[in-house]
């Protein structure tokens, strides 16, 4: 991104902003959502800016004890509310439309919220993107009128991460996340349970030092992926032996270690291609 570009993009979000009287952010602590927090923030001022996470089974804790450090960082209200679309039986079957009945939790909340505080505008981290693919999330927003000013200015992901990187925010280069429930392939339910065992599976490879993490959740089995700069970390046995004992710990009877890397979309691959761990239940 050229600085030209930019400043037109940046101007384009300040311009939006600041047609709102005060705001309320849907912040998951992504790149995303720090972005549109820190433009809200600068462009509005403190009192006019609030911050809202939801938290649910979807969430991993460590990623809300993040949301409210870079909140406070910010110098922004946050306010954490508790969500229950995992009991919701159209989340729980797990279809290609999942999301949208988590957004229609979170945004019907958030509407509650923004009653309460007297907020006229509902705000959320959707960019440029988004707007190409299949984004179910996107209709619960238009439904509940949420504005996503950095889609609105045609916010790429990469300019998203150097604008976040220009501007100082200290999770510009966080790997991408998503819910919890996308280590489920789309077919299988959700539940719980199962959101428990991957947020734990993946703290603890997370400990020993992988920085892009997901654990697959295909029943029985568990297919790990980490960055494909990590996977040869597998070859030491003692990593193996650790992160297999913890997996059998958690319930799974067998695993195995995508050789490829992290892949987005990849709990709906078949297990084709993997280093396999000894699991010892």
């Amino acid at each position: 991104m050229t600085n030209a570009e930019w400043q037109i993009k940046l101007a384009s979000v300040q311009r939006i902003l600041k047609g709102f009287e005060r705001v309320i952010v849907a912040f998951s602590g992504g790149v995303d959502s720090t972005l549109l927090l820190k433009l809200a923030r600068e462009t509005l001022g403190r009192e006019r800016v609030l911050a809202v996470t939801a938290n649910s089974p979807s969430l991993a804790q460590a990623d809300l004890a993040e949301a409210s450090r870079l909140a406070s960082q910010l110098d922004v209200e946050h306010v954490v509310i508790d969500t229950t679309e995992v009991d919701n039986p159209g989340y729980q079957a797990n279809s290609p439309s999942r999301c949208y009945f988590c957004k229609q939790e979170l945004f019907a909340r958030l509407e509650q919220v923004a009653c309460e505080r007297h907020v006229s505008t509902i705000l959320y981290g959707a960019i440029g993107d988004d707007a190409h693919e299949e984004r179910p999330g996107a209709l619960a927003a238009s439904e509940y009128g949420v504005r996503a000013p950095l889609q609105e200015a045609g916010f790429s992901k990469p300019e998203v991460r150097e604008a976040a990187r220009i501007l100082g925010l200290p999770n510009w280069d966080r790997p991408q996340n998503a819910c919890l429930s996308s280590r489920i392939p789309h077919g299988l339910d959700v539940t719980s349970a199962k959101l428990k065992t991957i947020e734990q599976a993946e703290a603890a490879l997370k400990r020993l030092g992988f920085r892009i993490v997901r654990v697959r959740h295909l029943g029985d089995h568990a297919r790990i992926e980490v960055g494909p700069d990590e996977v040869g970390r597998f070859s030491d046995p003692g990593v193996s032996r650790q992160v297999a004992g913890e997996l059998a710990r958690l319930g799974f009877r067998s695993a195995g270690v995508d050789r490829a890397g992290y892949r987005s979309g990849g709990a709906d691959r078949a297990p084709d291609n993997e280093l396999k761990l000894r699991v010892k239940s």
